[in-house]
């Protein structure tokens, strides 16, 4: 081969190489041209979702915001219809009109027996709206309180016992706020005040289950039945709605458990003749830290 014939080869094999490598060039541009279109692509998905997501967390915020607002409206409200069931005008016109017959009667230790019982019941109704929950033990006491005051339009004809369970500890338990009084309420009202003698309250608190108190109150009325006959004949058309505030708030109250209540109303019957009322109150428990006193020695 001659020298011109190996330079032509020469020539040729560069330009194929020099070919070969522009080729390759092409396609590391053409596989980086992409790969910034997948990576900008990429880039845009992402900033869509970061977008997306940022919307759906606000929104869910908002959600849960507006939720625990009418949540706690729900429960402000609550409490303030309690506080109006407990306050009741006619409650303390009648306690103060039997208080103010002991002053006429020239009764004065008995006036100001009841006037202090009546001034700590207040306080207690007052201290208690303002608070959610309490303690069984103050509650229990605010009971005693108001069935002392109560005790005196039925001319302290009623035998009201209450009953604990020496394994309950009434200090760290607790209860949603003034929730025992419109069941004594109806037992007084409904239950009593129609009968002439004999008249008997009894609150038993015990514990027959890990997570839940037993309340029973049962009273010696004249039953449910009986009841309604004498509203019908004297056509009462207020309605009491304690009983539903007080399902409704053992309800929110119940939220922060496992287990909700159960509340049960049954009529007793002896021989088929009405013999009072019993009301069974199962509360999931809670403890609270406080010192502790037994309910004896707490006066009333």
């Amino acid at each position: 081969m001659t020298e011109q014939n190996l330079q032509y080869v020469n020539d040729i094999a560069l330009e194929y190489e020099n070919e070969d490598k522009n080729n390759q060039i092409k396609a590391l541009a053409l596989e980086n041209e992409k790969v910034i279109l997948r990576l900008e692509r990429n880039k845009r998905i992402l900033l869509y979702t970061s977008l997306a997501l940022a919307i759906l967390g606000i929104t869910l915020f908002i959600l849960n915001r507006t939720k625990a607002l009418r949540r706690d409206k729900h429960i402000l409200t609550l409490e303030q219809d309690m506080l109006r069931s407990q306050m009741n005008p006619h409650f303390i016109f009648n306690s103060l009109n039997s208080i103010k017959l002991y002053i006429i009667n020239n009764e004065k230790e008995n006036a100001v027996y009841y006037l202090n019982k009546f001034s700590k019941l207040i306080r207690k109704i007052l201290m208690a709206s303002k608070e959610k929950e309490t303690s069984l033990n103050d509650e229990l006491e605010t009971m005693k309180l108001y069935m002392n005051i109560e005790n005196i339009r039925f001319s302290n004809e009623i035998d009201f016992k209450i009953n604990v369970d020496e394994s309950i500890n009434t200090e760290i338990t607790k209860v949603p706020s003034l929730v025992l009084q419109p069941f004594l309420e109806n037992a007084l009202w409904h239950g009593l005040s129609s009968k002439s003698e004999d008249k008997k309250i009894e609150l038993n608190v015990f514990k027959n289950a890990p997570d839940f108190i037993t309340v029973e109150i049962i009273d010696n009325g004249i039953g449910r039945v009986a009841s309604r006959k004498i509203k019908q004949n004297k056509k009462l058309k207020q309605k009491s709605v304690g009983i539903d505030i007080t399902k409704a708030r053992l309800a929110n109250f119940s939220e922060s458990f496992p287990n909700p209540y159960t509340l049960k109303i049954e009529d007793l019957y002896e021989n088929k003749t009405p013999i009072g009322t019993k009301v069974t109150l199962q509360i999931p428990t809670k403890k609270i830290k406080t010192k502790t006193h037994s309910l004896a020695n707490k006066s009333a």
